[in-house]
């Protein structure tokens, strides 16, 4: 504990350091005995508590303590005077001391210190919760806002994505496809970018899938050489043939995207990015070897920096939600503590090696299943299912939305009715109730909701299949539930999925939806 004392009588300060003493033995004390000297040693801080005597040549305790409150407002002051008077002392207190004490009552100067420090422990303590609360409250909002913006994101991306297919039979010249490709990449990167705001505004869940990690790598990688700084060199040692995991792509690509992040603002200079996977068997030996891990087979991950590395005393706590080393402004405090709880979700281990001056290297293992790559190589060969001339009705109010769908539709062997609305919708059912076979239509739309539409056309054809779609991030929308004749697919989704589902639909297998 460090002490500044302003004191002009030296047997005074002798007698109270020796009575704090006997307590903190390892007390330091910086004694000062004028104005001048105060105010250098306040600008300088680090000190935990201030003792003041509170009549002093040409500067009295009340103005020690305004100043001392204006410069170090968390830290305890207490006056330690031969005579106060007790309107004087209720002055003081009204004015931020935490207590006074007499120098002929040194028996309550520890009490009085403990009390102070307590006291300032807890309303620190208390003002970083109401702090953190704050934050929270602004995330919620924030995360209010996202969900609308998402919405609308996702109808704005599901045109261009379920185009695609249609625009690379159109133009089938190298220089087309190179252009589409570039397109589709762009709106794919929409589309992970729409899936992050999702996580943040849901928390860390979601489907998973499997995939080839190699192609989210080289989609990181080619992301950070676009955006980093020039001066920041990117490394890649990605193993040629990685094993297949189970995971939520997006949220895997987040962990990545969050740990460049960082490993960039550690290199303010300059520096270099290492980006490192390889296939990993551990057996009971090696995982013993690593915090939290077990055998079995795993993708091993390494993001290394060459930056300012993290100084020990503050390893432990960069987990802690809302701890940042970032200045106002610049960082929420949530990327690693959202890193860790996406990597323990995914059931994997998360370890860190920092010295400071040198650099930093995050290591993840996440569990992998070599037997899965048959099941990447079926799904990549899998032909896009067509149609028998079955009759689909269509409804988004989304003109391009709706446009696309039915172009798509028609291209693979479907005959389409289109309708803007529920309203419109039922018109064009009613007559030809028997004929349509499926139902495809968006959730949230004017004068008639997908929701009530769905249960109309089911009551006059109980066969009815639907497929019902939605841009909105509100899981828990009842409307996503539709009947046993039905699924939910969210927006955006590409045409192979559609396609997909109308022809499970149609053929009398209704998987779960995704949502």
């Amino acid at each position: 504990m460090k002490i500044l004392y302003l004191e002009d009588n030296p047997r005074d300060a002798d007698l109270a350091q020796s009575v704090i003493l006997e307590v903190w033995a390892d007390g330091e004390f910086e004694v000062v005995a004028d104005r001048n000297a105060y105010l250098r040693a306040l600008q300088a801080g680090g000190c935990d508590l201030i003792l003041s005597d509170f009549n002093l040549p040409n500067f009295t305790g009340i103005e020690a303590l305004r100043h001392a409150r204006e410069v170090q407002p968390d830290v305890p002051f207490i006056f330690l005077s031969g005579s106060i008077g007790e309107e004087t002392a209720i002055q003081a207190l009204q004015a931020g001391a935490s207590d006074y004490v007499l120098k002929d009552r040194p028996k309550r100067l520890v009490p009085a210190i403990r009390r102070a420090l307590n006291d300032a422990k807890l309303e620190r303590e208390r003002r970083v919760a109401a702090e953190q609360l704050l934050r929270v409250q602004r995330l919620e909002n924030i995360g209010m806002l996202a969900a609308g913006i998402v919405h609308d994101f996702n109808n704005v991306l599901s045109p261009v994505i379920m185009g695609m297919p249609l625009l690379r039979m159109r133009y089938r010249e190298e220089r087309d496809q190179k252009l589409l490709n570039s397109i589709e990449n762009s709106a794919q990167r929409g589309v992970g970018l729409v899936k992050q705001i999702l996580g943040f505004v849901h928390g860390v869940t979601g489907a998973r899938q499997i995939l080839q990690p190699r192609h989210l790598i080289r989609d990181l990688i080619g992301v950070v050489q676009q955006t980093f700084p020039k001066n920041i060199r990117i490394e890649d040692r990605i193993e040629g043939a990685l094993w297949p995991l189970k995971a939520n792509p997006t949220q895997v690509h987040q962990v990545l995207l969050n740990l460049c992040v960082n490993a960039r603002d550690a290199m303010p200079e300059g520096g270099t990015l290492t980006l490192r996977a390889e296939n990993r068997r551990l057996d009971d030996v090696a995982a013993a070897a690593v915090p939290g891990a077990r055998a079995g087979n795993f993708l091993y991950l390494e993001i290394a920096d060459t930056g300012t590395g993290i100084p020990p005393d503050i390893i432990e706590k960069i987990w802690e939600p809302f701890f940042t080393t970032k200045g106002a402004g610049q960082g929420t405090g949530l990327g690693l503590a959202t890193v860790r709880g996406i990597v323990n979700d995914h059931d994997g281990v998360i370890t860190l090696r920092s010295q400071v001056g040198q650099g930093t290297s995050f290591e993840i293992l996440l569990p992998a299943d070599p037997g899965d790559e048959s099941v990447l190589h079926e799904a990549a060969a899998a032909a896009v299912p067509r149609g028998q001339g079955e009759l689909i009705l269509v409804v988004d109010d989304d003109t391009a939305v709706r446009e696309v769908t039915c172009a798509t539709l028609v291209a693979h062997g479907y005959r389409v009715l289109a309708a803007g609305d529920g309203t419109e919708a039922l018109a064009l059912f009613a007559p030809r109730s028997l004929e349509i076979r499926l139902v495809i239509s968006d959730l949230d739309m004017p004068n008639l909701d997908g929701g009530a539409l769905a249960k109309v056309v089911s009551a006059l054809n109980p066969a009815i299949r639907l497929l019902l779609v939605s841009g909105s991030t509100n899981e828990s929308d009842p409307r996503r539930q539709p009947a046993a004749t039905g699924r939910f697919l969210p927006k955006p989704y590409s045409a192979e999925a559609m396609l997909s589902a109308v022809t499970e639909l149609l053929r009398g297998a209704v998987p779960p939806g995704p949502g």
